[in-house]
């Protein structure tokens, strides 16, 4: 899967725009920013809407592991997910179309934003923002991935547990890679200028 590749601009949540930032900062001159320079900002609630995946590889294939996840990224969830694989945490349409999401922030060693539209048990539209960060033990190979979610929904309240437990087909996923590099994401307007 090749992903376009935007600025950070076109990120809607503040703090996975900070996120962002923190991460180009973090990386210096460097390939990758190592997984001892992340600091959560608790006084943001950051960790609620964190994960950490470890990246293994066996046979040539990927998995990742849940080291840790937050309060709001395990009910999204729908369940616990420390010390599980991704494809264990997900049903199978949603780890399918999750893939080639973390494989893209692998493979070009950027962070890559994501969004997927669902809905609670009652109908509510939900927009889910994901934030993919990749980060090293040692500044070279991508070993960690930190996730950030959010959700959130237009018409305010919503349910949020298991919305991630889609049953039947996947809702469309749409991701970019974030590249510091791009130049800024300008919102086209609507008038004749």
């Amino acid at each position: 899967m090749r992903l376009q590749r935007s600025h950070i601009s076109i990120v809607k949540s503040i703090r996975q725009i900070s996120l962002a930032r923190d991460w180009v900062r973090a990386r210096g001159t460097g390939q990758l920013p190592t997984i001892t320079s992340f600091e959560p900002n608790e006084r943001a609630g950051d960790a609620l809407d964190l994960s950490i995946f470890k990246v293994a590889t066996d046979g040539g294939r990927t998995s990742y592991v849940c080291l840790q996840a937050g309060d709001r990224v395990r009910a999204l969830h729908g369940e616990a997910m420390t010390n599980r694989a991704l494809h264990e945490c997900l049903v199978p349409p949603m780890a399918e179309a999750a893939v080639p999401i973390w494989e893209a922030c692998l493979t070009t060693r950027l962070p890559v934003y994501s969004i997927i539209g669902v809905s609670d048990p009652a109908g509510t539209p939900v927009t889910i923002e994901q934030m993919h960060l990749p980060y090293s033990r040692s500044d070279t190979e991508p070993d960690f991935v930190v996730v950030s979610l959010h959700a959130w929904s237009t018409e305010g309240r919503f349910v949020s547990d298991g919305l991630l437990r889609v049953t039947g087909i996947a809702p469309p996923h749409w991701a970019v890679v974030l590249d510091p590099q791009s130049p800024p994401h300008i919102p086209s307007s609507s008038g004749g200028a």
